[in-house]
């Protein structure tokens, strides 16, 4: 939170100078920290990417499942551990689903956004919401609707076309003035979805043309903000999303003609009350999320010749966060608090902490599900010492739950503690660089679509519990005009209880099992080189990932050690991106990833082969009179043309292109 309000922070110095002194003092630690990966807004154009899940595939440690592309469901792992664990924060609001837990990545828009992080352990902010704080890891989405700028008139607007029948437009407005803010966006995207590919069956070669996997998309919203005084704001915002989606029938070797669809339509409505005051800064937050999931297959042999399920999902949290920071009252009054303290050991411990509640109700036209409620408490109190070139970190959550089915009237209730520590140097010695150490327990319960759904969820599902140690070193280097960055990590995680859900007949469908218990072991590296000339800037990303999976839950089992499906051990994607005078750019990036299984038994008849694929983009833009740009680009994915897939038999598309013009008065 303290990053998306950093704009109306440095703006804030024009009317209380002391307010600018200590937001960077209180930021400085946090900027440098290296459990945090970033992407700017630069960077997003110089990829050109469709939707945040295409994004989520530059971070190291994240294992992506895209079913098909082009508007298919794109979930996340994080170092092996269920994408369920890792909060989702958009503007400081949490995106939660009781429901399905993991959230379709392939729905959220990139054209608003102005930042994406991505922090597994700790996560930055202290003002998140406290389901951030104590996951097991956090990304955080500034988009440029929800913040406070400078006093102008604001436009952003994008047209993109492409193959398969891709239409993509989106407009945003945006006004700001000295004391408020207030944006409206709209955004609207179809294809017919209809590709050729080719897929091994055994020793077999089938090919065949992708159909039933259309989708149109509605997204809206408005956001407002206003200034309290000096030092408080209070925003209000509202999300929405409707969208109808063709399902491919997930064997399309047998299933070529099936007719099934999914239709969603997701309201969100947030607000938050935000005092930056310089001993005790806090924040008050509140989120209503509806969902109403549709699924329809009119082809079903069944009594009625066809199904219509349809699922009602309200969650509803509100929850109070807090930092405390170590400033006297009199030295405040007397303007001797300054940034020089920083530089010494004087600087005493900061508190920080808050709480939070959620309830969450799904209801159905299904008679196998019986009415499920969540409650939800969450708490967190932690302190940190900073020191000129380390800080220490130390923190205890705790999450109660307790679930009821309305109609059977069965109870469910779990309490865990979920501790953290972490202790962090800047470079001190050339040779050594910087070190980071933590460590972490997070939790999740499992969703109601794992408990309850359609008869076919697993009422004995355990709650997952993952222990997280990391340790981790950096350094930078300046030679001439090159900067080089590296980074490596090294971890163990142990997941108690792991849930693991496979798709079986159609995206819908899933097999859920806990895994008695797993461990990973796995090596981050992270790679950076950024050259600047007078008008070029050259920069290449290398990031490499090793993951081995295992399952350990039982020595006579015949999975015992064996990688835990769709979990590849090593995946790797660069980039390279050349820009010229911030105006012309062109961008070449590939992704790689070594072979992972369907199932828990690691034989060849449960081998999804690994793949490489080769990406470009192009871009230009020009500048006009009064502020005004346009920007034209071209990306072509797949080059190579590749037959992949990260899940069995949801093959993604050939090489395919889109062309976008995107108009802005700043």
């Amino acid at each position: 939170m303290f990053l998306i309000l950093a704009s109306s922070a440095s703006f804030a110095q024009r009317l209380d100078h002391q307010l600018d002194t200590l937001e960077v003092i209180d930021l400085r630690m946090e900027n440098e920290n290296l459990q945090v990966q970033k992407l700017n807004k630069a960077q997003i154009t110089a990829l050109q990417p469709e939707d945040v899940g295409q994004l989520l595939q530059r971070f190291v440690g994240v294992s992506l499942k895209s079913y098909g592309g082009l508007g298919g469901m794109k979930t996340i792992s994080v170092r092996g551990i269920n994408g369920n664990q890792t909060g989702i924060v958009v503007d400081g609001f949490s995106l939660q689903n009781a429901q399905t837990g993991q959230l379709d990545f392939s729905n959220i828009q990139t054209e608003s956004i102005e930042k994406i992080t991505l922090s597994i352990g700790g996560s930055q902010g202290f003002l998140n919401p406290i389901s951030a704080l104590i996951g097991g890891s956090c990304l955080s989405i500034e988009t440029f609707e929800s913040t406070f700028g400078m006093p102008t008139y604001q436009v952003r607007s994008a047209l993109k076309g492409g193959s398969f029948g891709q239409i993509d437009s989106y407009l945003a407005v945006k006004m700001n003035n000295q004391r408020s803010f207030f944006s409206l966006m709209g955004k609207y995207r179809e294809a017919n979805g209809k590709y050729n590919f080719e897929i091994e069956n055994g020793n077999q070669l089938y090919q065949g043309k992708r159909i039933n996997n259309d989708f149109k998309e509605g997204f809206g919203g408005f956001s407002s903000g206003f200034r309290i005084g000096k030092k408080s704001i209070f925003r209000i915002n509202d999300q929405f999303n409707q969208s109808d989606k063709g399902l491919p029938g997930a064997v399309i070797l047998y299933n070529t003609i099936s007719n099934q669809r999914l239709k969603n339509v997701t309201n969100q409505v947030n607000v938050d009350f935000t005092r930056f005051d310089q001993i005790f800064p806090f924040r008050v937050y509140a989120s209503m999320r509806n969902e109403q999931l549709i699924y329809i297959d009119s082809t079903y042999l069944n009594t009625a010749g066809y199904l219509d399920n349809r699922y009602y999902n309200t969650h509803f949290v509100n929850g109070f966060s807090f930092r405390k920071l170590p400033i006297k009252r009199r030295d405040l009054d007397s303007m001797q608090y300054d940034l020089e303290i920083v530089k010494t050991k004087k600087l005493k411990l900061i508190y920080f902490g808050g709480i939070e509640q959620s309830y969450s109700l799904l209801n159905s036209n299904l008679p196998a599900i019986l009415a499920p409620q969540r409650y939800q408490l969450k708490a967190l109190l932690g302190t940190e010492k900073k020191w000129s070139r380390s800080n220490i970190i130390l923190q205890v959550g705790e999450q109660y739950f307790s679930d009821k089915q309305s109609i059977s009237g069965n109870n469910l209730k779990r309490f865990v503690f979920t501790p953290y520590a972490s202790f962090q140097t800047e470079k001190w010695r050339s040779f050594i660089g910087g070190l980071n150490f933590w460590a972490k327990r997070s939790f999740r319960i499992p969703t109601f679509n794992e408990l309850y759904y359609n008869a076919l969820g697993n009422l004995s599902l355990k709650p997952e519990i993952a222990n997280q140690f990391n340790i981790g070193n950096f350094h930078t280097f300046y030679i001439h005009r090159n900067q080089l960055k590296f980074r490596l990590d090294a971890y163990y995680n142990l997941v108690e209880n792991k849930i693991v859900a496979i798709p079986t007949k159609n995206l819908f469908v899933w097999s859920i099992q806990n895994v008695g218990k797993a461990q990973v072991f796995g090596v981050d590296f992270q790679f950076n080189h950024t050259r600047n000339f007078s008008d070029l800037k050259l920069e290449t990303n290398v990031n490499y990932s090793f993951q081995k999976v295992e399952d350990l839950s039982d020595k006579n089992s015949p999975t015992y050690k064996h990688q835990l499906p769709y979990l590849p051990q090593h995946t790797l994607n660069a980039d390279f991106t050349v820009v010229y005078k911030s105006k012309s750019g062109i961008t070449i990036s590939g992704l790689a990833t070594s072979s992972r299984y369907a199932l828990n038994e690691n034989i060849d008849a449960n081998k999804i082969n690994g793949f490489y694929v080769f990406d470009a983009s192009i871009y230009h833009t020009f500048t006009f009179p009064k502020a005004q740009s346009l920007r034209l680009s071209l990306n072509v994915k797949n080059l190579l043309n590749q037959s992949y897939a990260f899940v069995r038999y949801y093959v993604m598309p050939g090489t395919n292109f889109l062309i976008s013009l995107n108009y802005a008065i700043h």
